[in-house]
């Protein structure tokens, strides 16, 4: 068995993280890692080698797309392993994409950015539907092009810390942001849009709460800047709910 060479897979991972307590195996809690090392121990007989994933989602947050990959010496071939584990695997989860991969190819380490979605219904009533998926903002409309000039301000390379969960161990707070874009899909549904090169811990939440303050009223659109720059959590304003998140691509070379 030792002498069978081993192949790297990369899955396109896609979940409803309702159900789940993010993507990290816990003990006594339902995780997206526990679930696809269960399908993945039944269709290879074992466990995967190193399975990594790109990112650690909260619970609670989506995935479109989120890379995951692992070693093994079973020769099934990708699509073998594309449609087996969207047989096995509960309606919740669901596999996108299978490729194999160079030697060495870890997910976190090759990223080179990640996109984010953040949903908001902006609407007099809470919607069923969309419960699940979005953040319902209760109160007067939010002022959108506000927002817009606000997001504006996170825009290129700055130290985050006023934007990031208090628990938060990440060694640097400086990070680099592509895009921040506010749009509206219909009358109700506001996007907000998140591109960049690394992420703090709760950083696009809090982000999405601070513009969502900029859209009540209660933070002026340049107050942006003056939160960066006080690089306090408590400047900033709420961290967002989960469930509004979508982690939409993960970027590589």
């Amino acid at each position: 068995m030792s002498d069978v060479p081993l192949r790297t897979i990369r899955l396109l991972v896609e979940f409803d993280g309702t159900h789940f307590h993010g993507w990290q195996q816990q003990l006594n809690a339902r995780s997206v890692q526990l679930v696809l090392r269960q399908a993945l121990h039944k269709m290879l007989g074992h466990d995967p080698i190193q399975l990594r994933a790109s990112s650690r989602t909260d619970a609670g947050v989506h995935a479109v797309a989120l890379p995951v990959s692992f070693r093994t010496a079973s020769t099934i071939p990708t699509f073998g392993f594309l449609r087996g584990l969207n047989t096995i695997l509960p309606a919740d989860v669901s596999i996108a994409d299978v490729r194999v991969m160079g030697d060495g190819f870890n997910p976190r380490r090759a990223s080179k950015g990640k996109r984010y979605r953040y949903d908001i219904w902006d609407a007099p009533c809470r919607s069923a539907l969309r419960s699940r998926r979005s953040w319902w903002v209760k109160g007067r409309p939010l002022d959108i092009e506000a927002m817009r000039i606000g997001a504006h301000y996170l825009v290129g390379e700055h130290d985050f810390t006023s934007f990031r969960a208090v628990d938060c161990d990440s060694k640097t707070t400086r990070r680099k942001l592509n895009r921040v874009d506010v749009d509206t899909e219909d009358p109700y549904l506001v996007r907000i849009t998140v591109d960049g090169d690394a992420f703090l811990k709760h950083m696009v939440r809090v982000i999405v709460g601070t513009l969502v303050d900029v859209g009540r009223g209660r933070t002026t659109p340049d107050g942006i800047a003056e939160i960066l720059a006080a690089r306090d959590r408590r400047a900033a304003g709420q961290t967002a709910p989960p469930q509004g998140l979508t982690l939409m691509q993960v970027f590589y070379d």
